[in-house]
């Protein structure tokens, strides 16, 4: 789906002789499905789907998929900051809401899922909420509701192999962990105390590493968080939170004995690298600024640090996946993104809500605390809203639809 296109474009047009492609009327439909549609930039597809409602029929799916992982909005234009892409297309599509697919996320990570299950495993609570009022509770046919309520409750389980029920958000976010994700997670605390011992010992004069060992341990660190060669991620967290919060640990405990140079050096290549390899949602509540999130609307779906089609927004919302973790990072704290300035030990910053206007440079020297405390706050916001969409007790007179896998 094209993101900047208004909502009437999102309406196909009446079948015709005038407006039928010739894609359409020549190329077999296994084709068209098999190769064509794969291989087709995802904004294009969103151009042909909205040609006429067999092209838009056809091409659904996968625009849902990546709409789903993305947690693209409609429109960048649109009023509501909360639209989903994925919710306005499962609403003319419910039927596609448990079938899966295969979808390579921003980062590269490829994961085979539903869109039900993308939104579990990128933590995007918001559009679970979205699914269950305004997908699933609408369905006026009873049986079928009844049904897809079955199926969801199974793909949470999927999804959650190792989850102990029922749910219990006190546990903390390693109840959804796979192993995959215990793994990670475990590689990567081990990896930031060599990170701490090298950065502790090299000045990072101008913010940057002196040392060829401070350079390693965070080209290590990156490739953690690198998809791994025929990786398919098909259970758990796409990224776990815990490891923001190892990090910001860390931060912490070395904001007093290090310098300012070097917290800037963390700031950048650590937290920056992280905040790359974080989820779509995730990237949204953090451009956002996790002390100003409402926690009941959700982030703003127009900005987020992570945009594949930035034309025709302004340029205060385009991509950061190129300068993440290289000469910028943003502070999650507030949303404010700081970009390494040509003055020694400073950062130069800017505020998108501004102080007087609708943005703000400003110069920071050295590097002051970031909230690191504001992310357990939004953990436990998410794990309680886990508690709602975790399965409850069996119904055994229920059994998954066949047309909804």
């Amino acid at each position: 789906m094209a993101d900047s296109r208004s909502d009437q474009a999102h309406k196909p047009q009446a079948e015709s002789p005038q407006n039928q492609s010739l894609l359409l009327g020549v190329v077999p439909r296994d084709v068209r499905a098999h190769l064509i549609y794969p291989s087709t930039p995802m904004d294009m597809l969103g151009l042909f789907a909205s040609t006429c409602q067999k092209a838009e029929a056809e091409t659904a799916f996968l625009r849902l998929l990546s709409a789903a992982v993305d947690a693209k909005p409609e429109s960048y234009q649109q009023e509501d900051q909360t639209r989903l892409a994925a919710i306005a297309l499962l609403k003319r599509h419910p039927e596609l809401l448990f079938k899966k697919g295969k979808v390579i996320d921003h980062f590269g990570r490829e994961i085979v899922a539903s869109p039900y299950q993308l939104f579990l495993g990128t933590g995007d609570t918001w559009a679970l909420k979205q699914v269950h009022e305004e997908i699933i509770s609408k369905i006026e046919n009873v049986e079928v509701q009844a049904q897809m309520q079955a199926q969801a409750q199974e793909q949470f389980q999927e999804q959650f192999p190792h989850c102990q029920l029922p749910f219990d958000p006190s546990k903390g976010e390693e109840a959804l962990y796979d192993k995959r994700n215990e793994e990670l997670i475990a590689q990567v605390v081990v990896q930031l105390k060599t990170i701490v011992a090298t950065i502790t010992v090299d000045p990072c004069t101008n913010g940057l590493a002196t040392l060829p060992e401070t350079k390693k341990a965070v080209a290590e660190l990156c490739q953690l968080f690198a998809p791994k060669l025929g990786e398919v991620i098909r259970t758990g967290l796409h990224f776990p939170l815990a490891i923001m919060q190892a990090i910001f640990k860390e931060y912490d405990d070395h904001y007093h004995p290090w310098t300012g140079a070097q917290l800037s050096f963390f700031s950048r290549e650590v937290i920056g690298a992280a905040l790359m390899a974080s989820t779509a949602v995730d990237g949204q509540c953090c451009k956002l600024g996790l002390s100003k999130l409402d926690v009941e609307k959700g982030p703003d779906r127009r900005d987020g640090l992570f945009c594949r089609h930035p034309k025709g927004i302004p340029q205060e919302l385009a991509p950061l996946s190129g300068k993440l973790g290289r000469t910028m990072f943003v502070d999650p704290y507030d949303g404010v993104s700081c970009f390494l300035s040509s003055t020694p030990d400073f950062f130069d910053c800017y505020n998108k809500n501004g102080l007087s206007g609708p943005g703000r440079v400003t110069r920071w020297g050295g590097v002051r605390w970031f909230g690191a405390g504001s992310w357990k706050p939004y953990v436990e916001q998410k794990l309680q809203s886990w508690r709602t969409y975790a399965p409850t007790s069996r119904r055994e007179d229920v059994s998954v639809c066949n047309f909804l896998k």
